[in-house]
């Protein structure tokens, strides 16, 4: 794998939603993109022979795994396979972040077992907590509340563009340590008022292209200008049908998101 110095600009796995794992890095290398998210789903496409598959498109493309996604706080607080199997591959495949979503209705119990995770995990991986609306911890103040108490070298948190519109806060100062990297989008002021599944949706559906949507623009300048890891989270319906072809939407995503164009631009 080929190490990369300058922050890394890269393609979310949620913007290639029908790719199978191993076909993730090969398109997002093919756009032009520098680096890749990847779900790893053990539910579905992922086992073995996935990660074998997608080793070898890491090597053929010597690009940097951004994250693996998604593991989940719940149920008690123990260390489950499942997090063990995202922090496993993570590992192995030389991923920079575990996305960590908190779906776990008791707060001392998923205190406990993210920070069973932390210990779990390598001093060469970060685990990030994912806020949102559809969480239990909802705001970017939780977030850093969470993070704080657990206080472990290799926690940190993953701000989205759009949650952080969603929770009414603003990108704060980005060279604190506890931020590990940022999703970039675009989105619709509307998705401000939603809530549940409503907001799940949208999220899912109704992002768009960086200047292609209502975001706050002193915002998205700050994150193309910060020294932060971006992965393009640009999830959406429209594209989908739009660009049926993975590869062809991933290459419209990278040149319609351009990181040099906000340099310039004051935030």
């Amino acid at each position: 794998m080929k190490k990369i110095n300058k922050p890394l600009w890269a393609m979310a796995a949620g913007c290639v939603p029908d790719a199978m794992p191993w076909d993730i890095p090969l398109i997002a290398h093919k756009a032009g993109f520098q680096s890749s998210g990847m779900w790893v789903d053990e539910n579905t496409s992922w086992d073995k022979k996935a990660l074998y598959k997608t080793k070898e498109s890491l090597e053929k493309t010597e690009l940097q795994l951004i994250d693996v996604e998604v593991t989940w706080l719940e149920n008690d607080e123990r260390l489950n396979d499942s997090h063990k199997l995202i922090i496993d591959v993570g590992l192995e495949l030389s991923a920079k972040n575990i996305l960590v979503v908190n779906r776990h209705n008791d707060y001392d119990k998923a205190l406990n077992q993210f920070y069973k995770m932390c210990e779990y995990a390598d001093k060469n991986i970060k685990v990030c907590l994912e806020f949102g609306e559809f969480t239990n911890v909802k705001s970017l103040s939780n977030a850093i509340d969470f993070v704080n108490t657990i206080n472990h070298p290799v926690a940190g948190i993953l701000i989205d563009l759009m949650h952080i519109n969603r929770s009414k806060e603003n990108i704060p100062d980005l060279n604190n340590p506890i931020f590990s990297y940022i999703q970039g989008c675009d989105f619709y002021q509307s998705s401000k008022k939603l809530t549940g599944d409503n907001y799940i949706m949208a999220a899912i559906d109704d992002r768009c292209c960086l200047g292609h949507g209502e975001a706050i623009k002193e915002e998205v300048v700050k994150m193309c200008k910060s020294n932060l890891d971006v992965s393009l989270e640009i999830r959406s319906k429209d594209l989908r049908n739009k660009f049926p072809d993975p590869y062809e939407r991933a290459s419209y995503i990278f040149k319609n998101c351009i990181r040099e164009d906000y340099y310039r631009l004051e935030n």
